[in-house]
């Protein structure tokens, strides 16, 4: 009989485990109330549907500006707390913004159905765009009713050209996070608190 010690043997055919990376906790993403931010909707003429349109699509884009601002809040606490924890790998602004449009966690997901926001990533997404010119929700003043009228065109191509400026992301760790509305998280911190 042959020597087979010089034949190659088949390696053990046990499942690889995979390897996974550590999670890293971001911090919190609050969303707080849009009423009573920015200006008052002016009484539409109920008998003139063109204008009551754009009144809704003015509320709408109000309501987008202000998500803006808490979505921006967000990635610069998470830019901040990557800096200052050397234990968390380097994020960049793409990073965070892949986080919340493309590839959020399963919590987040989950809360957002919970909340009845199916289309979430669309509206952070338009959002994100939208801050890029509106750090405030703008004055009725300040904008033409061309541009309220087809302002989610407009947003999805201020996102696209936003996230286009960063560089593509890097597989440099995992990263999740929870979202919670203002008040949510104040009871949260109320009994961590003892209060």
């Amino acid at each position: 009989m042959a020597d087979n010690s010089l034949v190659p043997q088949p390696a053990s055919l046990r499942p690889v485990p995979a390897l996974v990376r550590p999670a890293h906790q971001l911090p919190p993403l609050i969303l707080h109330p849009i009423s009573g931010q920015g200006e008052v909707l002016a009484e539409t003429n109920l008998s003139d549907p063109q204008s009551r349109r754009l009144e809704a699509y003015r509320l709408e884009l109000k309501m987008l500006c202000c998500l803006g601002k808490d979505l921006v809040r967000w990635i610069e606490q998470c830019l901040e707390f990557a800096r200052m924890n050397p234990d968390v790998p380097a994020l960049s602004e793409g990073q965070l913004m892949d986080l919340l449009v493309e590839n959020p966690p399963e919590s987040v997901v989950r809360k957002m159905q919970q909340w009845g926001v199916s289309d979430f990533r669309t509206i952070f997404a338009r959002s994100l765009g939208l801050a890029a010119v509106f750090p405030h929700p703008p004055a009725r003043e300040y904008v033409s009713d061309v541009f309220v009228l087809d302002f989610a065109r407009y947003a999805d191509t201020l996102y696209r050209v936003r996230r286009h400026s960063f560089q593509a992301a890097t597989e440099a760790g995992s990263f999740v996070f929870e979202v919670y509305a203002s008040g949510e998280y104040a009871q949260l911190l109320e009994r961590a608190w003892g209060l």
